[in-house]
């Protein structure tokens, strides 16, 4: 697997212009981290080896900034209290020092939102 981090304004649109350039050239995305900073937004995504090199091609041609790209583990956990505990501790006593961990369990998107209300009504929760 490849992390493909990438960087993109902070602007209505651009957000989801990723995954829709992504989603259209059949790029799948395995996980995901989006973090907005002042005047930008720093993303992590992480695609199969296979299309590492599509995706990074679909990605500049829609104009987005692509600032590194790492080979990433995709490791097992089990969906239960204290597995991903287990996982980080095997990573630490390795001194395999982790740089970026991205975690969604059953099926789920974590969004983390500045309107949660507005989120909440959008989604029906």
């Amino acid at each position: 697997m490849k992390d493909i981090t990438i960087i993109i304004p902070e602007r209505g649109g651009a957000v989801p212009e990723v995954w829709e350039s992504l989603g259209a050239a059949g790029v799948n995305v395995e996980a995901a981290v989006s973090v907005s900073r002042e005047h930008h937004r720093v993303v992590h995504l992480v695609v199969d080896d296979d299309v590492a090199d599509r995706g990074q091609q679909v990605l500049r041609d829609a104009g987005f900034l692509i600032v590194d790209v790492r080979e990433v583990l995709v490791v097992p956990v089990e969906d239960r209290p204290g597995g991903l505990a287990e996982v980080t501790r095997i990573a630490y006593e390795a001194d395999a020092g982790v740089y970026l961990l991205s975690l969604a369990t059953r099926s789920r998107v974590m969004l983390g939102v500045a309107n949660l209300e507005a989120a909440r009504q959008a989604f029906g929760l």
